[in-house]
């Protein structure tokens, strides 16, 4: 009896799958059949004995080969097509031995088609999640959100979105400075530090500053650019008059205070600081005065071009007299709106704090505004004592935080801390703070401005010593929104015939 044998290769395993013949037996090795590149036509299984169909690839001497037992004939087996390698998918789970006493094997079992539904649930819920994010942001269309925004009257200059600088007064996205140097009573300069990124430039004129309007700097029409406000307030008439020098102002506009004071002398106090207060974006004023035993806060709101309307009351403080309140704006609890971190009288007050003044221990409550009002917080009187509390965005995310100042002349320092008042009272953020070598000089004022322009707010400030006639310069500790950095000289500053000269910053207020 003559040898023949299958030739080795891949043969149909059923369920799309293929598995090798190695000329002497079945392997391990299956793939799936691919698709073939050509549709050739299968040839016809031959109808007699399997092995007589089989292809011959032995030596070609010999005798016919015999006719198999029928009860031992192989499945039929067709030339195999020409596919391209494809990698075995698995292993084979069952029996099999020579081709010519047959084989057995499991079919791989069927895959469930659940998968194919659930992927194409996927896919529609993607492309339909797509379609509608698409068509609620609709990033193509300008008239989307963005940072800079656009402004309601169509200037293409203005962005109505975007948030100004912190202490820009010039305009070029960076922040400045403005104090007054003192030389004596009588010779006052007016400063303005402009940065340039990297250092002031200074331009200084002579100024009275006992009946100058006092300014402020803040974005009052929604342009994205800081332009002065000017306010006066006239004791005699309760009447503040506001004004600018800005073209876009609406026009100077008085309105009339509902105050009064117990006071045996002098004139009634207001305080006035700018903030969103009702949350609709814009930048509204609010003015803190005295109205007997109490001190009231009203707010006027702003139409987002520069139109205050007439102070309406918010809150009236009770136990408070105006010597003592300050009003410090940020949104601290940081909910979108402006809140005032308020410096208030820690005890209880008797009827001669009322008439004369109050030099009694301080405390600290917070202003939490709903938009059309204030809610008045507990008031906490705080063993935290620092030479001048700053407030602004030192972190760079919209909100604000207080910032302390203090020196100390034995370690020859100064150092900054950030405080979070959401809770009402002053809470150290831990590890946000900045140590600048100084001398044994002491704070002369201080600011926050974002003078590199990066969106946090950086402290600006001028130390001097006792008997010293020139200060150490304009200098700045930058904030990374994290730490601040040590101090560099950003201007310089010139000598005074005395030692008595002084530095004063306008927003600095020292408790």
């Amino acid at each position: 009896m003559s040898d023949f044998s299958t030739p080795a290769g891949w043969y149909p395993d059923g369920n799309g799958w293929e598995r090798r013949w190695d000329g002497s037996g079945w392997t391990e090795e299956r793939r799936r059949m691919a698709e073939p590149t050509q549709v050739r036509p299968a040839t016809p299984a031959p109808q007699g004995p399997p092995p007589a169909a089989l292809p011959t690839q032995g030596p070609p001497s010999g005798p016919p080969p015999q006719a198999a037992p029928p009860q031992a004939a192989p499945p039929p087996v067709a030339a195999p097509p020409n596919y391209g390698h494809v990698p075995s998918g698995g292993s084979f789970n069952g029996s099999y031995g020579n081709p010519f006493s047959g084989y057995q094997h499991s079919a791989p079992p069927k895959k469930s088609k659940l998968w194919l539904w659930i992927t194409l649930a996927v896919v529609l819920l993607l492309g339909v999640g797509t379609g509608v994010t698409l068509a609620v942001l609709k990033p193509w269309d300008e008239s989307s959100s963005s940072s800079k925004g656009k402004d309601p009257d169509g200037d293409p200059d203005k962005g109505a979105g975007e948030r100004a600088i912190q202490g820009d007064i010039t305009g070029d996205d960076k922040g400045d400075a403005l104090y007054y140097l003192y030389y004596d009573y009588d010779n006052v300069k007016k400063v303005t530090a402009t940065s340039n990124g990297n250092g002031f430039e200074t331009n200084e004129v002579a100024v009275d500053p006992y009946t100058e309007p006092d300014e402020l700097y803040f974005d009052w029409d929604g342009d994205g650019v800081n332009e002065k406000l000017a306010w006066k307030f006239v004791s005699s008439g309760k009447q503040i008059t506001l004004s600018s020098n800005d073209s876009d102002f609406p026009g100077e506009q008085t309105y009339t205070a509902s105050l009064s004071s117990l006071k045996e002398y002098g004139d009634i106090e207001v305080r006035v600081v700018n903030g969103d207060f009702d949350g609709d974006g814009d930048q509204d004023l609010a003015l803190a005065g005295p109205n007997d035993k109490v001190v009231d806060v009203s707010v006027l709101v702003n139409d987002g071009k520069g139109n205050f309307a007439a102070p309406v009351l918010w809150v009236s403080i009770p136990n408070a007299v105006i010597d003592v309140t300050r009003i410090t704006p940020g949104d601290f609890d940081k909910d979108g709106d402006t809140d005032l971190w308020t410096e208030l009288p820690a005890e209880r007050l008797d009827d001669e704090a009322y008439a004369k003044y109050y030099s009694g221990d301080r405390g600290y409550a917070l202003l939490t505004s709903s938009g059309n009002n204030f809610e008045l917080g507990a008031v906490n009187k705080s063993s935290i004592y620092q030479e001048a509390f700053l407030v602004g965005d030192v972190v760079g995310d919209g909100t604000a935080n207080i910032v302390g100042i203090e020196t100390n002349s034995y370690d020859e320092e100064l150092t900054v801390s950030v405080y979070d008042v959401s809770s009402g009272q002053l809470k150290v953020v831990a590890g946000f703070t900045g140590k600048s070598k100084i001398g044994q000089r002491t704070l002369q004022g201080a600011t926050l401005s974002d003078v590199d322009g990066d969106g946090d707010a950086d402290v600006v400030f001028a130390v001097k010593a006792y008997k010293e006639t020139k200060f150490t310069g304009i200098q700045v500790m930058t904030s990374t929104g994290a730490v601040f950095e040590e101090a560099l000289v950003w201007a310089d500053t010139p000598p005074c015939d005395k030692d008595t000269c002084r530095i004063e910053f306008p927003s600095s207020r020292r408790y």
